[in-house]
């Protein structure tokens, strides 16, 4: 992995670590006094696919709050660089532009912004699609575009961005499925796909994030059968307000390592087995989990409280 440090004013201010969320995400950094740069040339610069990158994201998403001199990597509101110690060029780790920053088309530039670590746009009124070269990012560890009008589907190069531990895509305009190559996204903790119009079925491939400690997939227009098999991570899945058909009723046995998944608001029907109804698990989670169907929906045989 290269070696970064953290970047102010053009030179080396702190070594350790460049703290990236409150989750506890750290990207390593530090000073090397073994440089491979020459003596002639020791002032840092910035890359220039960066730095031609950086200049048309800010043409195309402004207004900012606080313009930002090209000339002046201080003044750079909501950028976050690092040195490459090798080649001694600045790089650009951290892009997080937040409410009332943003608005017009989401830039494909951000794509080759490659040292990415965190990348954040949340709260404005961008539009247009997630680019498809988004799995270029491959540095990436937070992945936040929330609470935008991004239409457009989710990219199936996703699944390329193998060192996420964050993704966050709520409240867009997201619609399609969610690609298979999700399942690739192994080091995933913290997942939030609510608040969309992404439709079919729930992936499977949850089920390969061995390190997920949190699933939010509410208020989408999923559908058909939830795969108990994504349960077994010992993690709540919350699915509210989607339109689920069926629950496996295995999921109810005290024998399951499952943990029943939140699906209020959906379209379960039927009815659940008196067995079932006498189990610890059901008296537990039954009524939190699947009260509240959508009209004409719900299990015949049970009186919620």
């Amino acid at each position: 992995m290269k070696r970064f440090s953290y970047v102010r004013n053009g030179r080396c201010r702190i070594s350790l670590s460049i703290l990236l969320c409150s989750i506890g995400l750290f990207v390593g950094v530090g000073c090397s006094s073994d440089s491979t740069v020459s003596e002639g040339d020791l002032t840092p610069h910035l890359n220039k696919s960066d730095s031609l990158a950086l200049v048309k994201i800010y043409q195309e998403i402004g207004p900012w709050h606080q313009d930002w001199d090209l000339h002046d990597i201080t003044t750079w509101n909501g950028v976050t660089t690092g040195l490459e110690e090798e080649s001694n060029e600045i790089r650009v780790i951290g892009l997080e532009v937040y409410a009332g920053q943003c608005h017009g088309i989401l830039p494909k530039e951000i794509c080759q912004l490659t040292e990415l670590r965190r990348l954040v746009i949340s709260g404005g009124i961008m539009q247009g699609n997630i680019p498809n070269d988004i799995g270029k990012l491959k540095n990436l560890i937070i992945l936040v575009i929330a609470d935008n009008n991004v239409t457009g589907v989710i990219p199936e190069s996703i699944g390329e961005l193998t060192s996420l531990r964050m993704l966050q895509l709520s409240n867009n305009l997201l619609s399609g499925t969610v690609p298979e190559s999700i399942g690739n996204l192994k080091n995933l903790e913290y997942l939030y796909i609510n608040d969309t119009y992404i439709s079919g079925d729930v992936p499977k491939g949850i089920a390969n994030m061995k390190k997920l400690k949190r699933a939010v997939l509410t208020d989408n227009k999923f559908s058909g059968t939830f795969p108990i098999e994504i349960l077994k991570n010992n993690i709540l899945i919350e699915c509210n307000n989607n339109n689920i058909t069926e629950l496996p009723l295995e999921v109810w046995n005290d024998s399951s390592d499952c943990v029943p998944p939140l699906l209020q608001g959906n379209r379960l029907s039927g009815e659940i087995p008196e067995h079932i109804k006498h189990t610890k698990k059901w008296e537990e989670y039954g009524d939190i989990c699947t009260r509240c169907q959508q009209k004409g929906y719900g299990y015949s045989n049970v009186i919620y409280d």
